[in-house]
């Protein structure tokens, strides 16, 4: 059992720490877990979509809701493949950098993907929190909501996020009420915002282990580079002292 519990461990610490762990099929995890569901998105919305400024009678009740997901499956999807196309780049950088050491290049590259990472996750998380509150408030319902935030908070985050829509309580078997909604939009706009925010805890969580805390607090972030340089140097010594034992020996000779 100990040595379940130590390998799980040892499992956990690299799959927080290193990047290559995080990886299936040659792909990052977030890669291959997110595309899915950008994808889904992004189909189910364009589907169910009409033009914009017009009814929708797939769902009356929040019109603009397969633009919600078409603009954020298609958004997420640009900044994620933008942030493979940094990073190859940046990586390419460091490669073939002429003017700086390794470990130039190794903060050089470090501090453009953090700034980017950093970026891209406020917009995120942005985009996540008004569309969650569109789209779930009228799975909750107006009573519920003024029960649980009261009518002056309810109010007062509605006017942060200038929501003036009505709030219905939605159901999905009459077409001709404003309440009703396409039963599969509103449940895979729904499930997908659920797993949405589930990716981002996780995705957020490994970035604060492995950027903020291994690399930065325990000072990790080049050691790779460290100790690649002190074996070539061990090497370089071991050719150099072999050298100079077989000049003595020639000389004796």
């Amino acid at each position: 059992m100990g040595l379940q519990c130590s390998n799980c461990g040892k499992k956990l610490k690299g799959f927080l720490t290193d990047r290559e762990q995080r990886k299936v099929w040659g792909m990052g995890i977030l890669y291959v877990v997110g595309f899915p569901i950008l994808t889904l998105m992004v189909v189910v919305g364009a589907l169910k979509a009409s033009p914009p400024g017009e009814d929708n009678p797939n769902c009356p009740a929040e019109p603009n809701m397969p633009w919600f997901l078409v603009t954020g499956g298609g958004g997420i999807t640009f900044l994620l493949l933008v942030r493979i196309v940094v990073n190859k780049v940046m990586r390419c950088v460091k490669n073939s950098q002429q003017c700086c050491d390794d470990v130039a290049g190794c903060f050089c590259e470090f501090g453009c993907n953090l700034i980017y990472d950093i970026m891209v996750m406020v917009m995120i998380v942005m985009w996540m929190i008004t569309v969650t509150w569109w789209v779930f408030r009228h799975m909750i319902g107006p009573d519920r909501l003024h029960s649980i935030l009261g009518k002056e908070g309810l109010d007062t985050f509605r006017a942060s996020l200038g929501d003036n829509d009505t709030i219905h309580h939605v159901q999905f078997t009459d077409p001709q009420s404003s309440n009703y909604c396409d039963h599969l939009l509103y449940m895979v706009a729904f499930v997908l915002l659920s797993l949405g925010w589930i990716v981002l805890i996780v995705a957020l969580f490994v970035f604060i282990a492995d950027k903020i805390f291994n690399k930065l607090v325990c000072c990790r972030l080049c050691s790779n580079i460290t100790h690649k340089d002190t074996s070539e140097d061990d090497e370089e010594q071991i050719r150099l002292h072999s050298n100079s034992n077989e000049m003595n020996i020639s000389s004796a000779i």
